[in-house]
């Protein structure tokens, strides 16, 4: 279903019509404009410098990496900072090792048991460790 916003700014432009300045500020000021707006877009992808909210489902296609810095950092020796991923987020995980503080989601110690979607990957969470591990 189409909203009220874009009907209406389709309605300024439609054939023969004549555009007025005010229209013409309301349909740019429900444009995104990649620097004012905090997005920078380079050969790479997209960078927002601004927080994101994502309301509804987010759906990848590709790879997610957590982590402020460039995907070179390896996860398993990145410190946690204010910016860190909370203690409690679920992820689905593939690799060797766990990252640091990360375990599984294997029911065991108070953990959830959540089953993969294939034998490949694995859910894991971010857990704090104690002294005794």
């Amino acid at each position: 279903m189409e909203s009220s916003l874009r009907k209406t700014l389709k309605s300024f432009f439609r054939r023969g019509a004549k555009p007025t300045e005010s229209q013409f500020a309301k349909w740019l000021d429900a444009c995104l404009l990649q620097n004012e707006d905090g997005i920078k877009k380079s050969e790479s992808g997209l960078e927002f410098s601004n927080d994101v909210i994502i309301k509804g489902n987010l759906k990848l296609d590709g790879t997610f990496w957590l982590s402020a810095d460039t995907p070179e950092t390896n996860l398993l020796d990145v410190e946690p900072t204010s910016h860190s991923v909370p203690v409690g987020a679920i992820f689905l995980w593939f690799g060797q090792q766990l990252p640091k503080d990360y375990e599984l989601c294997d029911g065991k110690f108070g953990r959830p048991f959540l089953s993969p979607p294939d034998k490949h990957v694995k859910y894991i969470i971010k857990q704090i460790k104690n002294e005794n591990g």
